[in-house]
């Protein structure tokens, strides 16, 4: 009978440490780009620099540059991508191709005191990593975007952006 009761007693132990670690585990699957990027910059942050690149995919080495400084521009460039939702990946899945992607360098001033930056690059529609200069390890993560998502109004606003600046 104590046989017994220390196998049932282990088998709930195991079951109630499964029930919190699996929901846990899958928690941290699924983000969005507001919990990723803006939601590490508090109120005394100042949006330094945005530079934006537009990289086609058959030549790298070919590609178009905004570099934004007004931070109200950073600000409306920031709201295309704040309601993205994210989920983890190991390796991003680029089989639906596009002729070019997106790679945004994002700086902020923490407070006046240092700069932090971001490293943002949009794929196509379903995949976009992201570099974290906040973070000490796992700086660099790939996610799946999970929700719609339209990147011909990324290329609107970058195309409105060049046009102004030349």
């Amino acid at each position: 009978m104590k046989k017994r009761t220390k196998t049932i007693l282990g088998a709930v132990i195991v079951i109630v440490i499964a029930a919190i670690a699996i929901p846990m585990y899958f928690s941290r699957q699924h983000t969005t780009f507001r919990a990723e990027v803006t939601d590490h910059m508090s109120m005394l942050d100042t949006l330094d620099l945005l530079v934006i690149r537009k990289i086609t995919a058959t030549d790298p080495y070919n590609e178009e540059e905004v570099i934004i400084k007004d931070p109200q521009e950073i600000r409306t460039m920031l709201n295309l991508a704040k309601d993205i939702e994210l989920r983890r990946v190991k390796k991003i899945d680029i089989t639906e191709r596009t002729p070019f992607y997106y790679d945004w360098q994002l700086l902020t001033k923490k407070e006046d005191r240092f700069t932090e930056s971001f490293g943002i690059t949009f794929y196509n529609e379903h995949a976009v990593s992201i570099y974290s200069g906040y973070k000490t390890r796992d700086k660099h993560e790939n996610y799946e975007i999970t929700n719609e998502f339209n990147l011909n109004e990324m290329e609107r606003l970058f195309t409105n952006l060049k046009e102004g600046k030349e």
